[in-house]
This record gives structure tokens, sequence and C-alpha cells, in this order.
């Protein structure tokens, strides 16, 4: 009887080691969210729409993944980047707040994307959308219908970071060229390169290399901010020598809610801007200034601290306005608009 009972029992487990092997193994769900842009075709210059392959075509493009992910497809819209809008942007980063919350079976989103306003768009959808999980946007120089596009690689290395547990809790992350880019920093760099992102100084955060996802570091100064809708009507000026204000005091002739002033150096700029920038307070809107340079935190004199011009600290001016942008769906308080500033720009207020 013992014997018998040893030959059962090995029996069982013998049937639970065959049946674990049978059971299918779980792989990550993706969620896959088509814009528009060249990495879809490219745009009819006629009507500005994209010529264009859905995400479902652009998905059966890397077809080394199959079996080892699960992907749903959504086009959200079909349009070059250069027809982006806030208010296209805010409704893509709400989307992507409604899939995280009804979809807790997602390990991430995939975004992809033109490169025209690639920087400006990932770095709204990282200010509205607080979840650990991934959201990778992926684009290209070239389109699918060229041999050597990039396309393809780039949404496969997205597709693969937004599947790894690494990616979590980085924020929104960019990824061509084998290179990962943080949302916060990342910025275009050339027309036509296929490595025309970068991150400045900042440098990028990580890289896939043959299918693996690797980290080098942490996205910092990450803000997010609960809004419940954008306020497009931010303005960008860059200074320029023998500027005269015109372009703010434009700003204020069409009624602007805000302005961002690329500024000279370390925030300089001729006594002809600065009354122009003391009309625009008085006027109401909201004044951030950067500098002009791209790289370097500015220094705003007392006289302009007081009359309530935000320090863009070192964001630059496309993405100070992006942050403008959303900060005013929020509040016009200046001193939580400043705070907001502060925390993307690394500064910690005692």
């Amino acid at each position: 009887m013992r014997y018998l009972r040893l030959i059962a029992i090995s029996i069982l487990i013998l049937w639970a080691i065959a049946g674990a092997a049978q059971t299918p193994r779980s792989v990550p769900r993706i969620f896959v969210i088509g814009t528009g842009g060249t990495i879809s075709g490219g745009v009819d210059p006629a009507t500005g729409q994209s010529r264009s392959l859905g995400a479902k075509d652009l998905v059966a493009l890397v077809p080394s993944l199959r079996g080892k992910v699960e992907i749903d497809e959504e086009d959200f819209t079909r349009i070059g980047s250069s027809s982006m809008t806030p208010e296209i942007q805010f409704r893509l980063a709400q989307r992507v707040k409604d899939l995280f919350k009804t979809r807790a079976d997602l390990a991430g989103i995939v975004i992809t994307h033109g490169t025209d306003s690639l920087e400006e768009t990932s770095f709204l959808v990282d200010l509205i959308v607080n979840d650990p999980r991934p959201v990778v946007f992926a684009a290209a120089q070239r389109p699918p219908r060229v041999s050597d596009s990039d396309g393809p690689r780039n949404l496969e290395n997205a597709i693969r970071t937004a599947m790894s547990p690494l990616s979590r809790d980085k924020g929104v992350l960019v990824s061509l060229n084998e290179d990962l880019h943080s949302a916060r920093y990342v910025s275009k760099s050339h027309a036509i390169a296929v490595e025309s992102f970068n991150s400045g100084k900042k440098g990028m955060v990580g890289t896939v290399d043959k299918g693996r996802v690797i980290f080098y570091s942490l996205p910092l100064n990450r803000v997010t901010i609960a809004a419940t809708a954008v306020e497009p009507r931010v303005d960008l000026v860059r200074l320029v020598a023998g500027d005269q204000g015109k372009f703010i005091n434009s700003a204020v002739e069409t009624k602007a809610a805000g302005v961002v002033i690329e500024a000279f150096g370390r925030g300089n700029m001729p006594r002809a801007v600065s009354d122009a920038v003391e009309k625009a307070r008085k006027a109401g809107l909201i004044v951030v200034v950067v500098s002009r340079t791209q790289e370097g935190r500015v220094e705003l004199s007392d006289d302009l601290t007081k009359s309530g011009v935000i320090s863009g600290e070192d964001l630059d001016g496309l993405k100070a306005r992006i942050l403008l942008v959303v900060a005013l769906g929020a509040t016009k308080d200046i001193p939580t608009i400043q705070q907001w500033f502060h925390q993307a720009g690394g500064v910690i207020e005692r």
C-alpha cells in the first residue's frame, strides 16, 4: 500500500508538471494609438492628411513580436504633427488616462506620432498622465514606402520598451534610433536625419539593444498637473538683436492668455522689451522667461520677479510654452505656476 501511494503521488506530480508545461505562457498586452505622421506614410501636402497606414497596419510591420505580446490598436487621428494643436494633444492625454483607468490588463501604451511636434505632444502627455505604466512615443524620419524606413524599427523598440517592467515609473518616453529619451528633455535637432532627437546635456535615459531594454538613468523633475482643460492662447516670442518688444505688444493686443519669452543669456532683455513685459503684466498676461540658448537656467531681475514674471528655469521655449498651456488649464495663480516651473527645473524651494 505504501508503494502504491508513492506511485499515485508521483503520477499526480507528473500530471501537474505536464499541465503546467501545456498552459500558455502569459504575455504582456500593449495598446498602440496611431496619430499619423511620417511613420504612417507621410502627409498629403494638398490636404494635410496622412496618406496613410493605420495603427493596425503599422503593427503588422513588426512581425518579430508575434507571440511575445498582445496588441490592441486604435487610430486616434491621422494628421501630420505640424497640424497638432494643444486641444488635440490634451484629448490624446485624456484618452491615455481613460485607457489606464479602464484597462488594468495593459502593461503600457505606445503612441505613433509625427516628428514635427513630437517633443511638445510627449511633454504635454507627461504633464497630464500620472500612472506608473509606461507611455512610449514612436516616430520616423523616413516613411514606410522607402526601403530604409526607420519606422518599423522605432515602433518595435517602443513596443519592447512599453512591455518592459523596467520602464515603469519613468514618465513618458520617446523611442527613436535605438535611443530612449525622457519627454521632459527630448528635442528635435535635425530636419531629416534619423538621429535627429536628443536630450542635450541631460542625455538620453536608455537604449534598446538587440531587443533588450536598458536604462542608464532615471528621469527626474517630473511634474503632473490635474488640468481639466488647456489654454492654447499662449504665444512664444524669441528675442533678437534690436528687439523693440513688438511681438509681446502683439500678444497683448490679440488678447493672449500668456506669453513665453526666449530672452538673451540668463534672461537679459533690452529696455524696450522690459517695458513691453510690464505692459503685458498690467494687461493680465502670464509671462514666463526662458533662455533662447536652449540650455541653462535663467536668473530674473528683482523688478521682473516683483511684477509677477515667472522664471522658466532651464526649460526651452517649446517645453515652457507647453507647461504654461497646461498650467493655465488648472489655475492662474502665479506662485503655483512658478512652483511647477521650479519643480520641472529641479529647483527645491526651502
